[in-house]
């Protein structure tokens, strides 16, 4: 199976796209309308975009220091 037809299915898309609603609304740094704009924002994202979304923001959290690291280890060994 390919990238794209891994990204494109729709139970993943779904998924990644509800993890990330709850970590919006659970966060007390943003406010009420900073959390209206960022999930309207993520509603419209395809499954391409919020690949690229992740990726970039994986890719910073590795960039700016090795905190993330177990956190990865972590899943990989959950399979």
């Amino acid at each position: 199976m390919s990238k794209d037809q891994i990204i494109d299915m729709p139970f993943t898309t779904a998924a990644m796209k509800s993890a990330i609603e709850r970590r919006i609304i659970q966060s007390p740094q943003l406010s009420d309308a900073e959390k209206h704009d960022l999930s309207v924002t993520l509603a419209r994202l395809d499954a391409t975009h919020l690949a690229t979304l992740v990726e970039t923001v994986l890719g910073h959290a590795i960039e700016s220091g090795s905190e993330i690291l177990p956190y990865l280890q972590r899943l990989g060994q959950r399979g």
